[in-house]
């Protein structure tokens, strides 16, 4: 197969030779034209003066002026026949002038005649290749532009489905067989390097099955004993094994504390692990909206009071959700007690809920902190991401909340997402498509 190259130069070098050849014919037809034209311009002026000598009395001017005309004509024939016109004219003989002009005039005309008929026909070759010298150039652009768009348009547009079929996860580099051109080049090109990024797309999704597996196994064997070292913890803080003096004691409650924090970060592990292989089943059923809101509230009293912050939340009375109640409010706990740690003393972090365009139940959380700079709100829903601000630095934390608690409203069918303007506060969300009002109306799915 051509090359899209040499298609393209061997219809220029068509077009150009086929215009030359069109422009020489024409312009030889032109010339034979003109040649012809003039001849029968000749013979008119010819038979005119002929026709003059005729009527017209002897005059040796004339008939110097005339054998000046003689001997411009080319035609030896013709200058022969004009001689013998001439010659009677000077010789003054009406009858033998008559006769030569009758034969002069005959041959002229039957010279005029074919050559009227060679006129007609040259001009009319001229016309049809000099119109042709003008359409070859528009047909060989229309071919060009035809060719340009059966291979490069349509490879191009090829290769751009194949690129958006690679971006949404549907390409197959075996898909197609690229052309033997430029574009079949750029084809079998993009083929490698998309083979090479599923090698080692393939390669990285092992890894973190790898790593998924190792993180699993070991929070397994570390939730044991820390386990058992926070219950030999509380034991002695609780004075069980005997009183404890203030200095040991306030060691033993910061190595508590750092230990619960441990075991979250463990459990956290586990539930991740758990949710990226599939096995974290929901235990969905109707729930009173109310009653999840105020059981997680409840439970953060304590660190809100501590963090010196409130909690208020909208009633919505008569709401029912069909969620796992448990994996909901741990989404919910981690929201809160997120807006609590990054919320200035005094301030409150509110709880709206509402309802979406399409129909969906809608959680906002919304706190009066330092907010989120735009490049960190995509960042802060990935696995070991955090957000910081200069004010308020990282709170400790594991960095899987946020993640999980997306992969627990997904698993829901739901939606989550924070908006926030730097020095405003934050607005966390999320959506539970299914719910209704208690006396079981209004459904949404």
């Amino acid at each position: 197969m051509l090359t899209l190259r040499t298609r393209l130069n061997l219809i220029t070098f068509c077009a150009i030779s086929a215009m030359g050849w069109c422009g020489f014919t024409a312009a030889v037809s032109g010339q034979e034209y003109l040649d012809l034209q003039k001849q029968v311009d000749e013979s008119v002026d010819l038979r005119s003066n002929a026709v003059w000598l005729g009527g017209a009395p002897y005059d040796s001017t004339t008939l110097k002026r005339m054998q000046t005309r003689r001997a411009a004509i080319v035609d030896e024939t013709r200058q022969a026949q004009f001689s013998d016109v001439l010659q009677a004219y000077s010789s003054r003989d009406d009858k033998m002038l008559r006769q030569r002009i009758a034969n002069f005039m005959q041959h002229e005309y039957d010279i005029s005649k074919k050559a009227t008929i060679q006129v007609r026909k040259a001009r009319e070759t001229f016309l049809l290749f000099a119109c042709m010298t003008a359409i070859v150039p528009l047909f060989g652009m229309f071919i060009v532009l035809l060719t340009v768009n059966s291979t490069v348009f349509h490879g191009i547009d090829r290769l751009s489905r194949r690129m958006m079929d690679f971006l949404a996860d549907r390409y197959s580099f075996q898909f197609s067989q690229p052309d033997a051109n430029e574009l079949g080049d750029l084809q079998r090109t993009f083929n490698s390097l998309a083979q090479q990024v599923i090698n080692t797309m393939d390669e990285l999704k092992q890894l973190d099955q790898a790593k998924s597996e190792f993180l699993s196994i070991a929070s397994h064997e570390l939730r044991t004993p820390m386990t058992s070292i926070k219950g030999s913890l509380s034991l002695l803080g609780n004075g069980i094994m005997g009183k404890i003096d203030d200095a040991p004691l306030q060691l033993i409650k910061i190595a508590e504390t750092e230990t619960d924090r441990l075991i979250r970060l463990i459990n956290d592990l586990l539930d991740l692990a758990k949710i990226e292989a599939r096995k974290l089943p929901l235990a969905s059923k109707w729930c009173l909206w109310d009653d999840t809101l105020k059981s997680t509230t409840t439970g953060l009293v304590g660190f809100a009071h501590n963090a010196g912050v409130n909690i208020a939340f909208d009633p919505s009375p008569g709401i029912e959700a069909f969620i796992d109640s448990d994996r909901v409010q741990q989404v919910l706990t981690n929201l809160i007690s997120n807006a609590i740690k990054f919320s200035p003393r005094g301030s409150t972090v509110h709880v709206y809920t509402g309802q979406t365009k399409n129909g969906h139940l809608l959680i906002n959380v919304r706190d009066q902190g330092p907010g989120i700079a735009p490049a960190d709100q995509e960042l802060i829903f990935q696995k070991f991401r955090q957000g910081a601000t200069a004010e308020n630095p990282i709170v400790k934390g594991t960095g899987l909340g946020l993640a999980i608690a997306k992969a627990l409203v997904e698993e829901h069918g739901g939606d989550i997402g924070v908006e926030s303007e730097m020095g405003k506060g934050s607005a966390f969300w999320f959506t539970l498509p299914k719910w209704r009002l208690a006396d079981g109306q209004a459904v949404s799915a």
